[in-house]
């Protein structure tokens, strides 16, 4: 008997099973792996260019694989602390109302990738149809993919 290990992806949707509300997107980029993932993890650079809940971020903290970032919530209008656990096509994030995670792995020149997002509020598996819609009418993989093939 031999023991599969999930690749990032895979993990990503494990993961969003055991969130109540938690929605996924994911598609092929056309875009080289290393262009993306240096895009989907430029926190202070293109994370507000792509995510519209973030106006701004700012790394307040390094330590290994796990990052502390401050970002600003534009519609609310206040600033939140967002827990970051950061490796090579993995990426999980937590904030005070939120998780949030990104996973990629190349396929040939180009990359699959698949973001996560719910929302940590009572009855958050109603947001789960809002939450999906945000991500898909906004672009946001899409916007990724721009950015990572104006980078590479």
């Amino acid at each position: 008997m031999s023991l599969q290990v999930l690749d990032p992806i895979e993990r990503l949707h494990v993961i969003a099973a055991g969130i109540p509300g938690a929605a996924v997107v994911e598609r092929v980029l056309d875009a080289p792996f290393d262009a993306v993932w240096a895009t989907a993890t430029d926190f202070e650079g293109a994370l507000s260019c792509f995510e519209v809940s973030v106006s701004g971020a700012r790394v307040v903290e390094r330590d290994g694989d796990r990052v502390t970032l401050e970002s600003r919530v534009p519609v609310l209008r206040f600033r939140q602390r967002v827990d970051i656990h950061l490796r090579e096509g993995w990426c999980l994030m937590q904030g005070r109302g939120f998780v949030a995670g990104m996973a990629a792995r190349p396929e040939g020149d180009r990359t699959r990738f698949a973001h996560l997002e719910a929302a940590r509020v009572p009855g958050a598996r109603l947001t789960q149809p809002l939450i999906r819609a945000k991500m898909i009418l906004t672009r946001e993989l899409r916007r990724i993919e721009k950015l990572a093939r104006a980078r590479g």
